[in-house]
């Protein structure tokens, strides 16, 4: 089973829930991308690399609710496609229209926030272990410089990420523990 792509790939994000008896996935891109700057990817024929498929290209493409479900050559039905949920979507980067590849190569916040300090009232207390944003809420794995781990909601109202670190303010008792 292929997982890594060949060289002169970047990565574009990831496959979702199947959708359709034709093998469907809806893709979940991971990159800051206009609408605009999408579509003439998805549509410009690039070469694909899906982990767990191998090197691919489109063979269809439709908007399903504001996402977009990709149907894959090698995939023609609901198996196949369930097998591929999560798997990670590369494009070449020869195959991109112009602007995507910067996008496409720029670090992913989740990137970004791993190893970034956690300042809890104005005091170090330890750093971002892992970052979780695609998830309805988003969250992060905070470990102390003791070495616990704690989860924290990023969009609740005593958490601020900055340029510099994620702070929080009077966190509720126990969050930390």
């Amino acid at each position: 089973m292929l997982t890594t792509p060949p060289a002169g790939y970047l990565r574009l994000g990831r496959l979702g829930r199947s959708f359709k008896l034709d093998g469907g996935v809806r893709l979940h891109v991971e990159a800051e991308l206009a609408d605009d700057e999408l579509e003439a990817l998805l549509t410009s024929g690039a070469r694909l690399f899906v982990a767990g498929l191998g090197e691919t290209r489109l063979r269809g493409l439709d908007d399903r609710t504001g996402s977009n479900v990709l149907l894959l050559e090698g995939v023609r039905d609901r198996t196949a496609a369930r097998a591929l949920v999560n798997a990670a979507v590369y494009v070449h980067a020869q195959d991109l229209p112009a602007g995507v590849a910067e996008a496409l190569s720029a670090p992913s916040s989740e990137e970004v926030l791993t190893g970034m300090p956690v300042v809890v009232d104005g005091h170090r207390w330890g750093e971002v272990s892992a970052a979780h944003l695609n998830a309805v809420n988003p969250y992060v794995e905070v470990r102390s410089d003791t070495g616990s781990v704690s989860l924290v909601a990023l969009a609740a109202p005593y958490v601020e990420v900055t340029e510099e670190a994620v702070v929080l303010t009077s966190p509720p008792d126990g969050l930390l523990d």
